[in-house]
């Protein structure tokens, strides 16, 4: 049966703004979404575990609390995105666009932010990080990776 994303999105919507009344949860683990448009997207506590998100544009969408736990996110477009509090732990975001993206208490454990585009030392000092963190170095273009405040 194919999958239809527009309307996991608005049933998604409706769970959200109903507090759980109505609608129902997104729950997208393990599905591969490559290439999907997730723009402007209300997807708070969305389930994407282990999801191949690879290339999606999430750009301005909320994800706050969604759990993104061990997900592929590489060349994502998360530009102006919210994941306050969401769970990106051991995620795969190489060449992803982090740009004003919102990260304060984002769990970043174990993520793969090497070649991450967009991100500024205030999104990392927001978000929760360990030491297999890996980040890309800082200063290492004036376009991309790490930018100083």
């Amino acid at each position: 049966m194919p999958l239809d994303l527009n309307q996991i999105l608005a049933e998604h919507r409706l769970w959200f703004e109903t507090r759980g009344c109505e609608g129902v949860r997104a729950r997208l683990q393990g599905v591969r979404l490559e290439g999907m448009d997730f723009s402007g997207a209300v997807l708070v506590e969305a389930l994407f575990q282990g999801a191949d998100l690879s290339r999606s544009n999430f750009i301005g969408a909320d994800l706050r609390g969604a759990n993104l736990q061990d997900a592929r996110l590489t060349g994502a477009r998360l530009e102006g995105a919210n994941l306050e509090e969401a769970d990106l732990m051991w995620s795969d975001l190489r060449e992803a666009n982090l740009q004003g993206a919102r990260l304060g208490g984002t769990y970043l454990q174990g993520a793969d932010l090497s070649t991450v585009r967009g991100l500024t030392s205030r999104q990392i000092d927001d978000a929760v990080r360990d030491g297999d963190t890996l980040l890309p170095p800082l200063d290492a273009s004036p376009e991309s990776f790490i930018s100083r405040d």
